[in-house]
């Protein structure tokens, strides 16, 4: 029993913590021209090809490679964290290890299916549910002003950091955006 409380607890502090590191790195790297490659990525081409307006949806298939991450950002995003997580163990336990990288697996892959429905919407179940649209609400307005809304996941970041700007989730189903075009 210890050791799932101890598991749950640590996946929900790590999981928290997520919030903050995506905010830093979304802010920081993302957004302002300190490494040249993820600005670019992310900056320029990303809410380049995906504003505020009608193109915040896919519009050519072959910018759909342009909605998530490179393939190897998930390991080396792990490997950054992993001191995090080592210190964790040291303090706290192989159980806490195993929680918190649980939690940061669970953000990363959240982070990226959340991010492929907000941009390429088909109509999914998840679509279809109040947190998705809350959440999808919330990245739009992140791509009218970009300094703004900087969570995909859990805007928890957003609002201790006093970046939220408060949505309700107001955007059209599949359907009303199917029969608008």
């Amino acid at each position: 029993m210890t050791t799932l409380l101890v598991f749950c607890g640590s996946f929900c502090v790590f999981f928290a913590y997520s919030s903050f590191f995506e905010w830093v790195l979304h802010k920081y790297l993302m957004h302002m021209p300190i490494w040249n490659y993820p600005f670019t990525a992310h900056a320029l081409t990303h809410h380049g090809l995906f504003r505020a307006d009608y193109s915040y949806h896919i519009q050519r298939e072959e910018d759909l490679e342009k909605v998530t991450f490179a393939w190897w950002n998930a390991p080396a995003l792990l490997l950054v964290q992993s001191p995090l997580l080592f210190i964790a163990a040291y303090f706290f336990g192989w159980t806490t290890f195993a929680g918190g990288l649980l939690a940061l697996i669970a953000d990363y892959v959240l982070y990226e299916y959340l991010h492929w429905c907000m941009h390429v919407p088909q109509d999914r179940w998840l679509e279809r549910t109040w947190v998705f649209r809350w959440l999808n609400a919330h990245h739009h307005v992140h791509h009218l002003y970009a300094f703004k809304n900087l969570n995909v996941v859990l805007p928890l970041a957003d609002w201790v950091l006093g970046t939220l700007i408060p949505t309700p989730a107001v955007n059209p189903s599949f359907e009303q955006r199917k029969k608008a075009a």
